[in-house]
């Protein structure tokens, strides 16, 4: 056993109050917490002193180095290498700092407002940690030194405890998912975390390869490139899908590391992953709702427009008809029969529209009561455009039953057509909108090419 001495503490805050509450609730007879107040600072002390148990570090300090930038120097500036440090980020920060902070390297995060018994509990924690951590070292260092006695299995034993740069319980107690796969790409370790993500047990997994993971949605090509990056560089992080036990799929940021013996050969892969299926979820949401319309489904003004500009940029579209549709006698549907008959109307609608058309053909929601229908190629000329403005027409004029109740509406529309009214989007719309108006002014059921 190591002669018990006390353990130091560097905590990096560039808030005075902040540094006396982790110095008052830190503070032990066993304990010696140094604080700073700048990365810089932080630099400075560990170029003096690299004996710290533990450091603790704001993620935001805002004059000079962030906490991120000071960790990363910390590294690669070998200052306390082997020392583990926490990032204290505010809670509205936590989403977006906590995947960045694991991959430069944290052992933990710890969220404001500060939890003290749990702060507490977590450095007691990491404390014993560097102590065992230390015995360990030196218990090694004896093992070396007799490893020639010993037989192959217990040297590599000995090999695999120098490789491995953190404890059991940090191990096992991790947010995010550990795998650890020999030079083979067999299982050898997985923690608790990453059991909770696949639904598999280490039992499961030994002799098995991450293959049993595999998702089917990424092609070789995309396998063949993240080992390539991974022996080139030795490392590789991105997204993928992979699939739990049971089949279900889930989206992960995986971060791959090469550990190498002291003869430079690959020894062990080690993975760190988080599951993100939320979060792809929620983009995939949001995008969806920046691009289509929420109550019809069908393409809103912002993906008309991107349509539109494309079908203009590309040099084999020779045509194509732009109907603006607003709809007459649809206010009084919503003042008889209340907003949720009106939504319902125009669900209704949008449905009469696209079997109005053909299926390359493009139907639009701008807002309202008014609608876009886009017709290509040969369907864009003025006489086919004529003849789908009269379907439209007879089709929307046809009593609507909506909740048991039948509603009668009709629509106005305006023609333009590209490239012969106009060889821009935002015009080719203008042009039809003040064609409908021309049509409202003849009465319900009316159409008009623009004029220009």
């Amino acid at each position: 056993m190591l002669e018990r001495i006390k353990d130091k503490i560097l905590v990096v805050d560039d808030n005075d109050q902040n540094l006396l509450l982790m110095k008052r609730a830190l503070k032990s007879g066993a304990v010696d917490v140094v604080t700073v107040d700048s990365g810089e600072a932080a630099l400075d002390m560990l170029r003096v002193s690299t004996e710290f148990a533990l450091i603790i570090l704001d993620v935001n300090l805002p004059n000079g180095l962030s906490g991120f930038e000071t960790a990363e120097k910390i590294q690669s500036n070998n200052l306390a290498q082997s020392t583990p440090f926490i990032f204290i980020s505010s809670q509205y920060k936590a989403e977006a700092d906590i995947d960045l902070g694991f991959y430069i390297g944290a052992y933990d995060y710890i969220l404001r407002p500060i939890d003290i018994p749990l702060l507490r509990n977590k450095v007691g924690t990491f404390l014993r940690l560097y102590r065992a951590e230390l015995e360990l070292k030196q218990a090694n260092f004896l093992l070396a030194k007799r490893a020639a006695k010993l037989d192959n299995e217990l040297s590599k034993q000995i090999k695999i405890n120098d490789n491995l740069k953190f404890s059991e319980q940090v191990f096992e107690n991790s947010i995010t998912g550990i795998i650890i796969v020999d030079e083979n790409l067999k299982f050898v370790r997985v923690n608790k975390a990453f059991t909770d993500i696949t639904g598999y047990s280490i039992d499961e997994l030994i002799g098995k390869t991450p293959k049993i993971l595999s998702s089917g949605v990424h092609d070789r090509a995309f396998y063949e490139s993240m080992w390539l990056e991974l022996r080139k560089n030795g490392t590789w992080q991105g997204e993928l899908w992979s699939k739990r036990k049971g089949s279900e799929l889930y989206a992960e940021m995986l971060s791959i590391n090469a550990v190498k013996d002291h003869d430079g050969a690959v020894s062990n892969y080690i993975g760190i992953l988080s599951d993100i299926t939320d979060k792809k979820r929620a983009d995939e949401k949001n995008e969806y709702l920046a691009n289509y319309d929420f109550l019809t489904g069908l393409p809103n003004r912002h993906k008309l427009m991107n349509i539109l500009n494309s079908y203009i940029s590309n040099l084999e579209t020779t045509s194509f008809a732009v109907l603006f549709l607003d709809l007459n006698k649809f206010k009084p549907v919503n003042d008889n029969y209340g907003h949720q008959v009106g939504d319902d109307l125009l669900v209704a609608v949008s449905k009469r529209l696209k079997a109005c058309v053909r299926d390359g053909d493009i139907v639009s929601r701008l807002g309202g009561d008014e609608f876009i229908v886009v017709l290509k190629g040969a369907n864009s000329s003025q006489k086919a455009s004529k003849k789908v403005a009269q379907k439209v027409i007879s089709s929307i004029s046809s009593a609507f039953n909506i909740s048991g109740v039948n509603i009668s509406i009709s629509t106005s529309i305006g023609i333009s057509i590209y490239p012969e009214n106009s060889e821009n989007a935002d015009k080719l719309i203008t042009l039809a909108d003040n064609a409908m108006y021309v049509s409202k002014e003849q009465g319900s059921g009316a159409f008009n090419f623009c004029a220009n």
